[in-house]
Protein backbone atom coordinates (compact mmCIF):
# COMPACT_ATOMS: atom_id res chain seq x y z
CA UNK A 1 0.00 0.00 0.00
CA UNK A 2 1.03 3.43 -0.91
CA UNK A 3 1.26 6.13 1.78
CA UNK A 4 -0.34 9.82 1.51
CA UNK A 5 0.69 12.12 4.01
CA UNK A 6 -0.67 15.31 3.93
CA UNK A 7 1.06 17.52 6.39
CA UNK A 8 1.16 21.36 6.22
CA UNK A 9 4.06 21.58 3.48
CA UNK A 10 1.76 19.17 1.33
CA UNK A 11 -1.30 21.61 2.17
CA UNK A 12 0.77 24.68 0.96
CA UNK A 13 2.25 22.88 -2.37
CA UNK A 14 -1.21 22.28 -3.15
CA UNK A 15 -2.30 25.66 -2.31
CA UNK A 16 0.52 27.13 -4.50
CA UNK A 17 -0.24 25.42 -7.62
CA UNK A 18 -3.80 25.94 -6.94
CA UNK A 19 -3.25 29.84 -6.69
CA UNK A 20 -1.32 29.55 -9.93
CA UNK A 21 -3.76 27.81 -12.24
CA UNK A 22 -6.49 29.76 -10.79
CA UNK A 23 -5.37 33.29 -12.65
CA UNK A 24 -7.52 33.39 -16.08
CA UNK A 25 -4.00 34.19 -17.75
CA UNK A 26 -3.09 30.70 -16.47
CA UNK A 27 -5.95 28.61 -17.86
CA UNK A 28 -5.40 26.18 -20.26
CA UNK A 29 -7.68 26.76 -23.15
CA UNK A 30 -8.45 24.01 -25.28
CA UNK A 31 -10.15 24.79 -28.86
CA UNK A 32 -10.22 28.16 -30.70
CA UNK A 33 -7.83 30.42 -29.12
CA UNK A 34 -5.79 27.66 -27.21
CA UNK A 35 -2.98 27.56 -25.45
CA UNK A 36 -0.56 26.50 -28.22
CA UNK A 37 2.10 29.08 -27.37
CA UNK A 38 2.93 27.09 -24.09
CA UNK A 39 3.44 24.50 -22.69
CA UNK A 40 0.97 21.86 -21.38
CA UNK A 41 0.61 22.09 -17.83
CA UNK A 42 2.04 18.80 -17.40
CA UNK A 43 5.24 20.28 -18.40
CA UNK A 44 5.30 23.55 -16.46
CA UNK A 45 6.85 23.08 -12.48
CA UNK A 46 4.08 25.79 -11.42
CA UNK A 47 1.36 23.47 -11.97
CA UNK A 48 2.86 20.34 -10.49
CA UNK A 49 2.98 19.23 -7.19
CA UNK A 50 4.47 15.74 -5.52
CA UNK A 51 2.66 14.43 -2.79
CA UNK A 52 5.02 11.92 -0.93
CA UNK A 53 4.75 9.64 -4.91
CA UNK A 54 1.77 10.87 -5.80
CA UNK A 55 2.66 13.00 -8.78
CA UNK A 56 -0.45 15.67 -9.50
CA UNK A 57 -0.67 18.18 -12.03
CA UNK A 58 -3.72 20.47 -11.72
CA UNK A 59 -4.93 23.57 -14.09
CA UNK A 60 -8.22 25.09 -14.76
CA UNK A 61 -9.13 24.04 -18.43
CA UNK A 62 -11.63 25.85 -20.65
CA UNK A 63 -12.88 23.91 -23.04
CA UNK A 64 -16.45 23.95 -24.96
CA UNK A 65 -17.46 27.22 -23.05
CA UNK A 66 -16.72 25.90 -19.93
CA UNK A 67 -13.96 26.24 -17.55
CA UNK A 68 -12.76 22.86 -15.53
CA UNK A 69 -10.72 21.81 -12.40
CA UNK A 70 -8.19 19.38 -14.00
CA UNK A 71 -6.29 17.06 -12.35
CA UNK A 72 -4.16 13.56 -12.79
CA UNK A 73 -2.26 12.20 -10.65
CA UNK A 74 0.09 9.14 -11.12
CA UNK A 75 2.68 6.89 -9.40
CA UNK A 76 5.92 5.50 -10.23
CA UNK A 77 4.78 1.80 -10.75
CA UNK A 78 2.69 -0.28 -13.26
CA UNK A 79 -0.08 0.21 -11.29
CA UNK A 80 -2.43 3.16 -10.88
CA UNK A 81 -3.44 4.88 -7.76
CA UNK A 82 -6.19 3.65 -5.51
CA UNK A 83 -9.36 5.28 -5.99
CA UNK A 84 -9.37 6.53 -2.31
CA UNK A 85 -6.12 8.63 -2.87
CA UNK A 86 -7.14 10.14 -6.13
CA UNK A 87 -10.58 11.33 -4.23
CA UNK A 88 -8.81 12.83 -1.05
CA UNK A 89 -5.81 14.70 -3.32
CA UNK A 90 -8.89 16.28 -5.48
CA UNK A 91 -10.93 17.64 -2.71
CA UNK A 92 -7.36 19.03 -1.86
CA UNK A 93 -7.45 20.94 -5.02
CA UNK A 94 -10.80 21.94 -4.34
CA UNK A 95 -12.99 19.59 -6.40
CA UNK A 96 -16.23 18.89 -4.35
CA UNK A 97 -19.10 16.31 -3.92
CA UNK A 98 -17.11 13.70 -2.68
CA UNK A 99 -18.60 11.74 1.13
CA UNK A 100 -15.26 10.63 2.01
CA UNK A 101 -15.92 6.90 2.09
CA UNK A 102 -17.01 5.90 -1.19
CA UNK A 103 -14.67 4.20 -3.97
CA UNK A 104 -17.05 6.10 -6.69
CA UNK A 105 -16.18 9.56 -7.53
CA UNK A 106 -19.25 12.08 -7.25
CA UNK A 107 -21.65 12.39 -10.32
CA UNK A 108 -20.08 15.48 -11.01
CA UNK A 109 -16.66 14.60 -11.74
CA UNK A 110 -15.71 12.63 -15.12
CA UNK A 111 -12.88 10.59 -14.16
CA UNK A 112 -10.97 8.33 -16.72
CA UNK A 113 -7.67 6.22 -16.47
CA UNK A 114 -5.68 7.26 -19.23
CA UNK A 115 -3.40 4.22 -20.45
CA UNK A 116 -1.17 6.87 -22.67
CA UNK A 117 -0.31 9.09 -19.84
CA UNK A 118 -0.51 5.70 -17.52
CA UNK A 119 -2.40 8.40 -14.55
CA UNK A 120 -5.48 9.05 -13.06
CA UNK A 121 -8.02 11.89 -14.76
CA UNK A 122 -10.06 14.25 -12.71
CA UNK A 123 -12.29 17.17 -13.92
CA UNK A 124 -15.01 18.75 -12.30
CA UNK A 125 -16.75 22.24 -13.80
CA UNK A 126 -15.61 25.45 -12.26
CA UNK A 127 -18.65 27.01 -10.73
CA UNK A 128 -19.14 30.40 -10.42
CA UNK A 129 -19.01 30.55 -6.78
CA UNK A 130 -15.78 28.74 -6.95
CA UNK A 131 -14.00 32.02 -7.39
Amino acid sequence: MRALVIDDAAKQAVMDVVVHASKPENFYVVGPGGSTNRKPPGDDPRFCVKLNTFRCVFSFTRADGKVWRHLSISIPSEKYPHPFAVWTIAEMFGFTGWNGISQKPPDSWLCRLSEEEHCIVVAQEKQAQDG
